[in-house]
């Protein structure tokens, strides 16, 4: 790439280097996969099981590398090394629970059990070792939620851990200082007299970003002319790191930014990152619901004629204390898990449908 003008018998010459550097054995990553699953229809098809394993290690997978300079142009190397586990169940059911001439009912469901694992970062290449930090920050305060200060690090990637995983230090409460402002208590995890809330010391893994269980469902009602659907999903098993919480809890910010009501009264001053403002993330939500009738008609002009009116998300069951545990944070490449108040929350809609048919 272009990196200088030179003047090269009083004329400017462009000069050209390597824009990183350069490793000969860059390869694809690769992946192995084994799956088994078992399938029964029993009862004339009424009831239909299905259940699936799948395991899955990708190898030689591609992470950039710290090296020495000189032999190399530059601090940092692409190189193929790491490995990542990931296997899971995936458990189906379809009912066909009421067959008559003016009533159905019919239920399907699937759940799904997933578990990742970074096994390895390091290994050789180019005739040299090359290693990797065993834990290393990828997502934190700093790159989104505002108003905060300290180590903001929040989520992690640590071998032998899920990707994304909370690598926090553990709040005991809130401690009431001299002023009256409080700030978080932290438990000193390795017993050595002080607290350290660097990556490493007094910090531990919290939870991880990505659920555990996932619940997918619908369910068909009829009636005669009437029927009515329902979609509802599930996360269970994961962490939801409230920061919107922690940047307007915090009076620090107060009053240049806007607080919430409950704020002056907790009177927080600290912006560093604890598992305080970290919580369950489990929640089951209705996706939609519609209604429909088949209106009855004697006519040669119409065929046909359907009423339907649907909401979509019209309740969301969690103990999550944010807007939405349905979040989709950019903090690292859309990584989930850090509810930084830049994701809109799910929206509740209503609508009404007629289908005409000539």
């Amino acid at each position: 790439v272009p990196t200088n003008v030179v003047p090269v018998n009083g004329a400017p010459v462009v000069t050209m280097s390597e824009a990183r550097n350069y490793n000969p054995d860059l390869r694809w990553e690769t992946r192995g996969t084994f799956n088994v699953g078992a399938e029964a229809a029993l009862w004339d098809s009424r009831l239909i099981l299905t259940v699936a394993y799948y395991h899955a290690v990708t190898r030689d997978m591609l992470y950039e590398y710290e090296v020495p300079v000189p032999p190399f142009v530059y601090n940092k190397l692409l190189a193929n090394n790491g490995t990542l586990s990931n296997d899971g169940w995936e458990l189906g059911l379809g009912a066909s629970l009421l067959r008559t001439r003016d009533w159905g009912l019919d239920v399907n469901a699937n759940l799904t059990v997933q578990r990742s694992r970074l096994r390895s970062l390091g290994g050789a290449c180019l005739g040299m070792q090359l290693t990797a930090p065993r834990i290393t920050p990828i997502g934190g305060m700093e790159l989104g939620a505002g108003f905060h200060g300290g180590n903001n690090n929040v989520l992690y990637q640590i071998v032998g851990q899920p990707l994304g995983v909370f690598y926090l230090p553990k709040s005991t409460g809130l401690e009431l200082q001299p002023d009256g402002s409080r700030r978080y208590e932290i438990e000193d995890l390795d017993h050595n007299g002080r607290i350290n809330v660097e990556d490493g010391g007094d910090r531990y893994v919290a939870g991880q970003a990505t659920p555990k269980v996932m619940l997918g469902s619908n369910i068909a009602v009829r009636y005669k002319n009437w029927d009515l659907t329902m979609q509802i999903n599930g996360a269970f098993g994961h962490k939801i790191f409230n920061a919107t919480a922690l940047a307007y809890m915090n009076m620090t910010s107060f009053p240049d930014y806007n607080v919430m009501r409950g704020a002056p009264q907790q009177n927080i001053k600290d912006q560093n990152v604890t598992d305080y403002w970290l919580e369950k993330g489990d929640y089951v939500n209705v996706d939609y619901i519609t209604l429909g009738w088949n209106v009855p008609l004697r006519s040669r002009v119409i065929q046909g004629l359907r009423l339907s009116c649907s909401v979509n998300n019209p309740w969301t069951f969690t103990a999550y204390s944010g807007l939405t545990p349905m979040i989709n944070s950019h903090v690292v490449n859309a990584t989930i898990g850090m509810d930084d108040k830049r994701s809109y929350p799910v929206y509740r809609t209503f609508s009404m449908g007629v289908n005409v048919q000539f």
